[in-house]
């Protein structure tokens, strides 16, 4: 492991972490990885943003690095964030999903962070029988996009939002739907619902809008699509 001159205890790695956290300890910051610029590692600020730190922690930049390779350009901070993402995605629990499955065979499954009063999530959620028939599967992870807390009460997206989290499970979707549809609910706002912490995942997955799906490679697709787009997408053919 590469140590810093005059130190055998101090490595890189740690040198680079300790003065950015010093510099500013209000945010959190990933462990530096060696980057594909020479010279420099990769840090990424709250699972969300990602710079590039100089060996020696004394200058960085921002922004979004890409490599050449014949005929095109490639964005590997990018690639970093889908490998992210698809790490992630294995460790969640499908029982904190709100999940609407086909009625025969399941061709793909597409995540979708989603906001119960946002104009594009509710046509893509009226999409929902469409989808389900071309064999897509739809989790629905929540994303109430103006945020949880505003002037120290609860945003009205997050609200809404809860109600269908904190319906008992075999509701959840029905309650969803319904929402969607903008119809009044009777579920409460629950303490315990998982909404506050998708809402932070999808921030730390470049989330900034509703609904944005996360394909099954890793990679963050934002904005509405058709179910024929999707499922060209998520490669099912709709011609058989």
């Amino acid at each position: 492991m590469a140590v810093i001159a005059g130190s055998v205890e101090e490595t890189i790695e740690t040198h680079i972490l300790d003065g950015l956290r010093n510099a500013r300890p209000d945010l959190d910051f990933g462990e530096p990885t060696p980057s594909p610029v020479e010279g420099y590692y990769e840090v990424s600020i709250s699972g969300a943003q990602t710079i590039y730190v100089s060996e020696d922690g004394k200058h960085f930049f921002s922004g979004e690095l890409y490599f050449s390779e014949p005929g095109r350009f490639v964005n590997a901070t990018e690639m970093e964030r889908t490998k992210h993402r698809l790490e992630v995605m294995k460790t969640l629990d499908e029982d904190d999903m709100i999940i609407y499955k086909p009625d025969g065979e399941t061709k793909a499954v597409m995540t979708v962070f989603t906001d119960v009063t946002c104009g594009f999530c509710r046509k893509l959620h009226a999409k929902m029988g469409e989808m389900n028939d071309l064999g897509i599967e739809v989790h629905y992870l929540a994303y109430p996009r103006s945020g949880v807390m505003r002037d120290g009460s609860y945003t009205r997206e997050y609200e809404e939002t809860v109600r269908a989290w904190c319906a008992p499970a075999t509701e959840r979707a029905e309650v969803l739907t319904a929402l969607k549809m903008g119809e009044a609910v009777n579920e409460e706002v629950c303490d315990d619902s998982p909404v506050q912490e998708q809402y932070q995942l999808g921030r730390s997955f470049g989330v900034t809008g509703t609904p944005a799906i996360i394909l099954p490679d890793g990679s963050l697709l934002p904005g509405y699509r058709s179910p024929e787009e999707y499922a060209r997408i998520l490669g099912i053919d709709t011609d058989s």
